[in-house]
């Protein structure tokens, strides 16, 4: 069986280097790393993970609690943390909200040796946040935070729908609806209060029934959209709380015969990378400059490989952009 002290041996280097190369790879220089794992590639090194663990007392794993898979921005953020955990050493368990409720997940967390923790499934007064700051494991939160304190990263949620409300307000339009999903978290609660902030500014009241809150299953979107554009004055234009939502909306308004924009201007918001493709050229705000779930990722395992010795709260707020694209336009006068 090939050992750390074969690598070393190929690699030139001595064996605590090759250590640190499993264990700790930012704390070897690129050329030197790169050098170790050649060695590694050319020997066929497996390292032997469970000895590992019993010397270090570390198992290099993370958890990642994530969001539904139709939704594009989890698909994305779980590929991209992934792949920078996996870069950096660690192996990711993944679990998916849908699939259980928060607090059996959690709970089956507790029972493996984790060094730290992602999640973007969390309420704004969610009881279960309390005993994740009092279980001192490092953990970031993004996409969503919690009403008071934590770690994350977020987008400027309340800006970010004053601007997408503000850009259809621009284009003539004023019977506006909104579908949003659920209001108890940060990422819905605050994109509805940048909708309703704006529509207030321009002296215009949200009509009956252009207000939707709903649970973000395509088929309930299906549903909603469908009803709304069944109203005795239907809107002109529709604003959807996330990319997801927009894009079976889209799909309803275009079984139906109708044309976007010409018949109806639509925006969602995320800019997931689906957006911009040829065929959607969807009308979204979001933050193309930086990966959420990267950034998150990136702070997680510094506060890991601090062993513990940070001390305040990491709360970053990204700034939204407007990408406007092909399925908003202006009001057609008849």
């Amino acid at each position: 069986m090939v050992s750390s002290k074969d690598v070393a041996k190929i690699a030139g280097v001595s064996q605590s280097t090759v250590s640190r190369v499993l264990n700790k790879p930012d704390s070897v220089k690129p050329k030197t790393r790169n050098i170790v794992l050649h060695a590694m590639q050319e020997l066929s090194y497996q390292p032997n993970l469970i000895a590992r663990s019993l010397v270090t007392n570390s198992t290099n794993t993370i958890a990642l609690i994530t969001g539904t898979l139709y939704n594009g921005f989890y698909v994305e953020t779980t590929t991209s943390i992934i792949n920078m955990a996996t870069s950096r050493g660690y192996k990711t368990m993944v679990y998916f909200e849908e699939a259980m409720p928060l607090r059996d997940v959690v709970d089956s967390i507790r029972g493996h040796k984790l060094e730290g923790l992602l999640m973007s499934s969390i309420k704004l007064d969610d009881p279960i946040f309390s005993e994740i700051e009092k279980s001192g494991i490092p953990y970031m939160l993004f996409n969503r935070r919690p009403a008071q304190g934590g770690n994350y990263v977020v987008l400027d949620n309340i800006l970010a729908g004053e601007m997408i409300t503000r850009h259809i307000l621009d284009l003539g339009h004023k019977r506006i609806a909104y579908i949003s999903g659920d209001i108890h978290v940060s990422t819905h609660h605050e994109r509805k209060i940048g909708f309703e902030r704006v529509m207030k500014e321009a002296g215009l009241d949200v009509q009956p029934g252009m207000l939707q809150i709903i649970d973000t299953k395509p088929q309930e979107i299906e549903k909603t959209t469908l009803k709304l554009m069944h109203l005795a004055e239907r809107p002109t234009a529709i604003i959807c709380g996330s990319s997801a939502i927009a894009f079976s909306c889209m799909d309803a308004i275009l079984s139906m015969g109708l044309r976007i924009p010409e018949d109806i201007s639509l925006a969602g918001m995320d800019n997931v990378s689906m957006a911009s493709h040829h065929a959607i050229q969807l009308t979204t705000v979001g933050n193309s400059k930086f990966k959420m779930g990267e950034i998150a990722a990136d702070n997680l395992f510094e506060m890991i490989e601090q062993d513990g010795t940070f001390n305040r709260p990491r709360q970053i707020v990204l700034q939204p952009e407007l990408n406007i694209r092909k399925t908003t336009g202006h009001l057609k006068k008849f």
